[in-house]
């Protein structure tokens, strides 16, 4: 496995082969997941999960698991016989 190193001027390289062919200037978003750091290509909007502070994520979460729930129709009886959940 490749190992990377910081340089003396505080600069990470990663060579080009290693970045899908990725041509000058082209912008990656660092995301460091525990002891992995993952280079996605930067562009586009941002899902919400990616942007969103952790309290902002609680926040949407809260304000969804309050929201009404959407119209459906009930499940007959029989279909919560526990001889009907394994047809």
């Amino acid at each position: 496995m490749p190992i990377l190193e910081v340089g003396d001027d505080g600069v990470l390289r990663v060579p080009g082969e290693w970045l899908a062919g990725a041509g000058p200037h082209a912008r990656f978003e660092l995301d460091v997941l525990g002891d992995v750091a993952v280079l996605r290509p930067a562009g586009g909007e941002r899902p919400f999960w990616r942007q969103a502070t952790p309290s902002q994520r609680a926040d949407a979460f809260a304000e969804w698991a309050s929201a009404a729930l959407p119209e459906a129709p009930d499940l007959p009886a029989e279909s919560l016989r526990r001889e009907e959940l394994y047809d």
